[in-house]
């Protein structure tokens, strides 16, 4: 299973293997200031990673209507990108709500907590769990696929 938070800058994915985790990876184009080069090239390089690992099981965050409508757009067509290459190679594809893969692992959440403690509650929760010191989009993306694990019942 591969788990993935998108963004427009980071793309974190998170592989797991017999429902443990195996690897992790970031893409990041947040250098490149051009917001359809670096669609392109995080495409690229995330059909790259897949096509490596070739999961047979695909969970990536669903997208947030709050966001701006550019944002929601690159979001929505990366998360095409993904369901693309699931299609073409028999690999289930699933989305995940924000709320729900939070709510599933334990963390605070609400109109008082604002992205900033999102994203720590995640780096905090990594390290915690598996002793590793990793970027929030990293640290999302092995939420997201802990938080399916815990949804199945599945024992790491």
């Amino acid at each position: 299973m591969i788990a993935v938070d998108s963004s427009t800058k980071k793309t974190g994915m998170a592989y797991y293997k017999n429902g443990n985790l195996f690897t992790y990876s970031l893409i990041d184009y947040s250098k490149e200031k051009n917001m359809d080069i670096r669609f392109r090239e995080m495409s690229l390089e995330l059909i790259e990673k897949l096509n490596d690992f070739s999961p047979e099981i695909m969970y990536i965050e669903d997208t947030v209507v709050l966001r701006n409508a550019q944002t929601q757009r690159f979001l929505t067509r990366l998360q095409g990108v993904v369901y693309a290459w699931c299609v073409m190679n028999n690999c289930e594809f699933n989305t995940i709500r924000p709320t729900e893969w939070r709510k599933l692992i334990g963390h605070k959440q609400g109109k008082n907590i604002g992205r900033d403690e999102l994203k720590q509650q995640a780096i905090s929760y990594v390290f915690k769990t598996y002793s590793i010191d990793v970027a929030d989009d990293v640290a999302d993306a092995i939420c997201i696929g802990d938080a399916v694990l815990k949804k199945y019942k599945i024992e790491k």
